[in-house]
């Protein structure tokens, strides 16, 4: 009968798809690295630092700080960082931290673009990009769920994480790395107008440099609302970009002052190193710190910090 014929042609559809889905998922979900991956590797541990941010915080990770942290003062760190992830994104990750790892602290790495659009927010959460790396996961799975139904996010990530879309279909067909930091990290940065320009431009889509940052300053405090229920501190930092490239950044003193102000009446300390290090030969590109910039800064400035508990 045509029924029992499509019947059995969509059961060995299903089939094929979700050994393809599983093999996908182990070869590309859990392979690779990312935030989630790091999550999952790291699954029951005690961190007394989690560090979350966008790419800012990355260059901590290759100048070796969690290894020189732990070797001085006994403390471990996580990089749970994603490039381009705003205060939404890094919640996302809390949430699957807090079910995976029991921390201490958390260093929120704070850059002003990151609160000025969606694209580092909602839609980071559904770039197919990052949903190719996130392994699959029953906890994911719900925090995905309830992001989608009440958070803003797009419900077709929610779709695309239950099906491994991402992982059966690579969003590029001819992929190329948008950024090589730990590849460009020994570099040192001859300034460039042009570079900046186009830097700035980049992080501020749409003329976002007007854009109200309210939207994603609720969600920061949120975020950390619901750290410090699970008993974590917080610190908050801006890391140093060199002078032509801060001053080139739009409405930087009103989101400074805007975020001081939320932090203010939480007595979650704020330690803006933005200006600490001007020098571009401390940086591999127009705002990333190189190897010699970290070193710098850890030494100066953050070491204390860390040492401290923030």
């Amino acid at each position: 009968m045509p029924w029992t014929r499509i019947a059995a042609f969509l059961g060995l559809f299903a089939a094929l798809y979700i050994a393809a889905a599983a093999i996908a998922e182990l070869r590309v979900g859990r392979a690779g690295q990312g935030a989630m991956q790091e999550l999952l590797a790291a699954k029951g541990r005690q961190v007394d630092w989690i560090v979350l941010g966008a790419s800012h915080a990355l260059p901590l990770a290759y100048g070796g700080v969690p290894e020189r942290l732990e070797a001085e003062t006994g403390q471990t760190m996580m990089m749970l960082a994603e490039v381009g992830a705003g205060p939404l994104y890094a919640d996302f990750v809390l949430r699957q931290a807090l079910l995976d790892l029991e921390p201490m602290h958390i260093l929120y790495v704070a850059d002003s673009f990151a609160f000025r659009s969606p694209r580092w927010n909602e839609e980071r959460i559904a770039d197919r990009k990052l949903l190719r790396k996130t392994p699959w996961r029953s906890s994911m799975l719900g925090i995905l769920a309830g992001m989608a139904g009440s958070g803003g996010v797009a419900p077709g990530a929610l779709a695309d994480y239950v099906t491994n879309f991402s992982k059966l279909n690579p969003p590029d067909r001819f992929p190329q790395d948008d950024w090589r930091g730990a590849e460009n990290f020994d570099r040192s940065f001859r300034p460039s107008r042009h570079a900046t320009g186009a830097r700035i431009g980049y992080l501020y889509p749409e003329g976002a440099a007007k854009a109200d940052p309210a939207r994603y300053l609720d969600a920061l405090e949120a975020m950390f609302a619901r750290a410090r229920a699970e008993g974590l501190s917080v610190t908050v930092v801006k890391l140093p970009v060199p002078d032509a490239f801060r001053e080139a950044l739009p409405g930087e003193a009103e989101f400074d002052a805007a975020l001081a102000a939320r932090l203010a009446p939480l007595g979650i300390p704020l330690h803006d190193l933005s200006a600490a290090l001007a020098d571009p030969r401390l940086y591999f590109d127009t705002d990333h710190l190189n190897r010699d910039g970290v070193e710098l800064l850890y030494e100066r400035h953050l070491g204390p910090i860390l040492a401290a508990g923030g």
